[in-house]
């Protein structure tokens, strides 16, 4: 076991100096179509995609490659975003896309979701229905296929042992930072993206007509399990955006202003991975690390007024006051 550890931590002294990337381009992923008994499925080197019906070609193209992308996009971070488990050579990740939400739903995923990761088959599972952008109003252009969605779901799906060992905020809040940073089918910007940011904002939740952004604040969105997050989705459906839109926000300040210099996301990451390998092999209880780490000693409240200062100059009015909601509306 010690083995093990000294081994991963030279890993990780390599990790860091990788440098911090401007941008990444996905080849255009090589497919094959088979039609089965129950629809088709879209095999490529890493994924079987199965869907119950005809997918057009110009489409399949684009989440081919858009799946392929995902893995390598978050290996490219001086950060350890991705755990590489026993059987990732050996399967192929598994994604299965239904034509109509009905579909969706029926498949067994949870109510007042779109999408979503199953963490007991390893399966991602979207509608198809929610993989194009509603056309803004006003405007003469077509409504884009962005997969924002897809993306989200497939980054929980890569992060693997990763997305169940950290907090919840913090996983949900890296597969909005990607989903944002995607500007085009397996191409991201990760410079300067805070434009990036505000669009996919205004695409998924804002619509451009909200003044006043109101978010859970930082200590009610630390402390919230996955029940408390998968409870609120399910009961405050209309404001249930708010916690991953504070969840990205968090995400972006680590990311973008601490992680580069070292900070505490770095050391908070790779606590979490060292957990991972001792509870794997030793089969101990799960540590969660501290997240203490990732504030280097500033208040909560202090870091608020940062990030609340930060998204002020690039024209959003962020307020750490939203609500979360866990109680079923006729709970006494």
């Amino acid at each position: 076991m010690r083995v093990l550890i000294v081994t991963f931590l030279a890993f990780q002294s390599l990790n860091h100096s990788k440098p911090w990337p401007k941008q990444f381009d996905a080849p255009q992923a090589k497919w094959t179509e088979l039609k089965t008994s129950s629809g088709y499925n879209y095999e490529t080197n890493s994924y079987l995609i199965i869907a119950n019906q005809k997918i057009k070609q110009s489409t399949v193209d684009e989440i081919t490659t858009l799946t392929e992308s995902v893995r390598r996009a978050l290996v490219l971070f001086p950060l350890q975003l991705i755990v590489k488990g026993h059987q990732d050579n050996k399967k192929k990740h598994i994604v299965r896309i239904f034509e109509k939400e009905s579909e969706y739903l029926n498949s067994g995923t949870p109510k007042g979701t779109i999408g979503y990761f199953d963490g007991s088959s390893k399966e991602v599972k979207v509608s198809l229905e929610h993989l194009i952008e509603t056309k803004n109003k006003g405007s003469n252009l077509q409504p884009r296929q962005r997969y924002r969605l897809l993306v989200h779901e497939l980054i929980h799906q890569a992060m693997g042992d990763q997305f169940h060992a950290l907090p919840t905020w913090l996983s949900e809040g890296i597969a909005e930072y990607f989903s944002a940073l995607q500007y085009a089918p397996g191409r991201y910007k990760f410079r300067n993206c805070s434009k990036q940011i505000i669009e996919h904002l205004n695409t998924v939740w804002l619509h451009g007509k909200q003044s006043i952004v109101e978010v859970p604040p930082i200590q009610m969105l630390t402390k919230m399990s996955t029940h408390t997050w998968a409870k609120d989705t399910r009961i405050n459906e209309k404001k249930a955006y708010a916690k991953y839109a504070s969840a990205l926000f968090l995400t972006h300040y680590q990311m973008e202003l601490a992680s580069r210099e070292l900070g505490g996301l770095r050391k908070f990451l790779e606590n979490s991975v060292i957990n991972i390998h001792e509870h794997r092999n030793k089969s101990v209880h799960f540590r969660p690390p501290d997240q203490t780490i990732l504030w280097k000693g500033k208040s909560l409240k202090k870091i608020e007024l940062q990030i609340y200062e930060y998204w002020k100059k690039k024209g959003l009015d962020i307020h750490f006051t939203g609500k979360i909601q866990t109680t079923e509306p006729n709970e006494n």
